[in-house]
């Protein structure tokens, strides 16, 4: 039991080293950990997983295609439009639609490209962005397990396929909890934090802002 905890405290220092610096660091912190485990206390590694590495290769592959061809700048441009009718309600929205493209793509890249228009629209609605934005981040990694084509549904197809399991059985379990979850996430933030017009830092900046001070020295002339 203690050889556990001590394996178990060196895999979570190396994750938090890795957090710590991000993204090749996080890589190189996990091959430590693994080359501390299996040199040091003589764990034997187990077989890559081919399935799930060829599986994201592919979708990283037609995230790349859709991007040069065009197809990520539409779908902004989509987002945006749909989110420009209701910016008030981009507290929903907004996670919505990073759910939804999320699901389509299968990655959570996709949605890193609407998170400034997200936060863009949010600020000029006078909704605080926080509300939009921390929930659009967590609807973004709800969308993978509801995605047939993410290495998260197909990963666990491959774990479970002695048992039968196949995707639509995941999915009818992945997708209705997900969309309750964000549902529940939004209206939790809904009325998170002071709204911009009564938050006194937010109303100081604008204050301190010269390009708003000349505007209103404009409008009092």
């Amino acid at each position: 039991m203690m050889l556990f905890v001590i394996q178990f405290a060196i895999v979570l220092t190396c994750i938090g080293i890795g957090g710590r610096f991000g993204g090749i660091g996080l890589g190189a912190a996990g091959g430590l950990g693994l080359a501390i485990l299996t040199f040091g206390f003589g764990v034997p590694p187990d077989s890559p997983p081919i399935t799930v590495i060829s599986i994201i290769l592919a979708v990283i592959t037609c995230i790349a295609i859709l991007q040069a061809a065009g197809g990520l700048d539409l779908f902004v441009t989509i987002a945006e439009k749909i989110l420009q009718k209701r910016p008030g309600a981009i507290t929903f929205l907004g996670p919505a639609v990073a759910y939804l493209f999320t699901a389509i793509c299968g990655t959570g890249y996709v949605a890193f490209s609407i998170y400034p228009v997200i936060a863009e629209i949010a600020a000029d609605a006078r909704v605080r962005p926080e509300r939009a934005m921390s929930m659009s981040v967590i609807a973004a990694n709800f969308g993978l397990i509801a995605s047939p084509v993410s290495a998260v549904v197909t990963g666990t197809i491959a774990v479970f396929s002695g048992l039968h399991v196949s995707a639509l059985d995941i999915l009818l379990i992945t997708v209705p909890g997900t969309i309750l979850g964000c549902l529940v996430g939004c209206l939790f933030v809904y009325k998170r934090g002071h709204d911009l017009e009564t938050d006194p830092e937010f109303q100081r900046r604008v204050l301190m802002n010269p390009l708003m001070i000349f505007i209103k020295i404009i409008k009092l002339r």
